[in-house]
């Protein structure tokens, strides 16, 4: 209690207060207790004065000394006190203690003056007699015409002892009294510290975050009613950062599952937010503890922008790229909007893919273009020169209008070629989804091919494994994806060629392998043979009738079919194409027998 400062404040100063008073008290009671003392004593020694007298008045008047001594040494034994009767000249007549024949003259002592003047006199000195402290009362008498004093003492000593009984008296009660005082003190400040303690150790608490502590009795009053709203606001407090932790952290989870990167930063461009988006775009470490944002972004671009929104309170979008293998599209602006900034808001959004799908398109419109213009180039110049003449050349006439139905069955196969890419990127699902006997299907295309096979005298061999799990598709599409690969093979394949074709199960899905002993694929080529129009060899690829769709839709038709097409090449030794497609839960054998 006492490590208090309050307490301390409290305690002390009305302890030292009442000490004080009752010092005060004491002393001054003190004080007059003697001063009373001595005016008890003075009256009594004036009612014995004139006892004294009465009683030496005759002896004085009729000049008897020695009666007059006597009497005097009578009454102080009677009295208790010290009896001088001295001259009005000041001679000592008569003294019980001493010898009036070796006593000095007393007519300037301060009692016997007084006494000369106004008929009484008193004083407290050391007797020069007796050498002893004495309080001195003279009276002024008369015994016929004569004119004497009657002086009475009484030893000091004794009057103080009796003092100092009562000045002990008078300490230990006034000891008690304080300590009776300071006990009520301690109680009255304890009383009234505790709960401000109690108060001031929950403000505390609660300044340091432990917003469960709360005062379970509030004292009634002001104090309690002081309690009660620090529990109030406790909970209050409590909701409010339990509603902040819930907003943060749903803020933190919508942000953690943005593709878009997130920077938000004060207005002396500190970070206060940033996503894992943000640090994979713009290539920086997420941190637990975020520092300026010149620190973490390196973008110049980015830092000039975030400045000038700062500055002009205008939000800002801008490309850039690439940066770090990314094109992206950057917006800042400040928040919160339509009131004083507090800072930015950088948002980084990846527009990778969308400059891909815009060259993709720009190389598709460009190659359908050409693929568009050489044989409708070809057909306007056989048309024209069969106008001009040629048709009713029995030679050359038949070959030209041979060389343009050729040229628009080029174009009937690439018109129906972009048609069923546009159907599968525009199907929602597989029409006419059902269990595929994917052996039958590998039997169907390659009976297709038969006759392209054997114009080139190759080797074509067909090996599906027996009880061969169904699977669920369009059975059109997957012949017709079958049918591209077996085709493609059989162009890129010498004469006298061997191709493979192998259907069996494996890791969950169905897959058909079609194999060949080719020209092969160079490395380089590989990640690009799916894309449309792409051609390894544009001119040989032309001249055997292709439109370079034919692998874009079998990877479109897997994919349909929730697989995947895969391939693998050496140039000179052949190449490999694998077409799967997953096999449902509930599989379907089928009997190849």
């Amino acid at each position: 209690m006492f490590s208090s400062t309050f307490f301390r404040r409290l305690f002390l100063p009305y302890l030292l207060l009442i000490c004080l008073a009752t010092g005060v008290v004491g002393f001054c009671g003190a004080r007059w207790l003697r001063a009373s003392y001595l005016d008890r004593t003075e009256a009594s020694l004036r009612n014995e004065a004139r006892l004294v007298e009465d009683l030496i008045s005759e002896s004085l008047e009729s000049g008897d000394t020695g009666k007059v001594t006597e009497q005097a040494h009578r009454i102080a034994g009677q009295v208790g006190c010290r009896v001088t009767i001295i001259d009005d000249d000041g001679t000592v007549e008569a003294d019980s203690e001493g010898n009036p024949d070796h006593m000095d003259n007393h007519r300037q002592r301060p009692e016997m003056v007084s006494a000369a003047t106004s008929g009484e006199g008193s004083s407290v000195r050391t007797s020069a007699t007796i050498q002893t402290a004495l309080f001195y009362f003279a009276r002024r008498a008369q015994a016929g015409p004569r004119t004497y004093f009657v002086r009475l003492s009484v030893r000091l000593d004794e009057m103080n002892h009796r003092i100092n009984l009562l000045y002990g008296a008078m300490g230990i009660s006034v000891f008690l009294a304080m300590a009776a005082a300071g006990l009520l003190c301690f109680y009255f400040a304890r009383k009234h510290t505790a709960p401000l303690v109690e108060l001031t150790d929950l403000a505390d608490a609660l300044a340091h975050g432990q917003l469960s502590r709360r005062i379970l009795s509030p004292e009634p009053g002001e104090m309690g009613t002081l309690a009660r709203s620090l529990n109030s606001m406790a909970d209050a407090l409590g909701q409010l950062i339990a509603q902040t932790d819930n907003d943060r952290a749903r803020l933190l989870a919508i942000l953690s599952s943005m593709s878009e990167g997130v920077i938000a930063t004060d207005t002396q461009q500190r970070v206060l937010l940033v996503n894992a988006a943000a640090g994979a775009l713009l290539d920086f470490p997420i941190v637990e503890h975020n520092g300026a944002l010149c620190e973490m972004v390196r973008s110049e671009p980015i830092l000039r922008a975030a400045s000038e929104v700062l500055s002009t309170c205008e939000s800002k979008t801008f490309q850039l790229g690439p940066s770090h293998g990314h094109y992206l599209e950057v917006t800042i602006c400040t928040f919160p909007a339509h009131a004083k900034p507090q800072g930015v808001v950088i948002v980084a959004r990846d527009t990778t893919q969308s400059m891909r799908y815009q060259e993709l398109r720009k190389e598709f419109v460009a190659n359908v273009s050409h693929e568009l213009r050489t044989p409708l180039t070809a057909i306007k110049g056989f048309a024209e020169t069969l106008r001009e003449g040629a048709m009713h050349d029995p030679v050359h006439g038949p070959k030209f209008l041979a060389t343009i139905e050729n040229h628009v069955d080029q174009l009937t196969n690439l018109v129906n070629d972009l048609l069923e890419l546009s159907k599968l990127d525009s199907l929602p699902g597989l029409p006419r989804s059902m269990p595929v006997d994917v052996g039958a299907v590998v039997r169907r295309a390659a009976d297709l091919l038969t006759t392209a096979v054997d114009k080139k005298s190759q080797t074509l061999n067909i090996q599906v494994i027996n009880r061969l799990p169904a699977v669920v598709g369009n059975p059109d599409y997957l012949e017709r994806a079958v049918a591209n690969l077996i085709d493609n093979a059989v162009k890129y394949t010498p004469t006298g060629g061997t191709i493979q074709v192998t259907a069996r199960s494996e890791n969950g899905h169905v897959t058909v392998e079609v194999s060949d002993n080719g020209i092969g694929i160079p490395k380089e080529d590989l990640p690009r043979i799916f894309e449309r129009f792409y051609r390894v060899d544009r001119s040989r690829s032309r001249e055997m009738g292709g439109t370079g769709l034919g692998l874009s839709i079998v990877k479109h038709i897997a994919q349909a079919h929730g697989g995947a097409i895969e391939v693998s090449s050496t140039p000179g030794s052949g190449s490999s194409f694998r077409f799967k497609v997953p096999i449902p839960g509930q599989q379907v054998l089928v009997s190849h027998n």
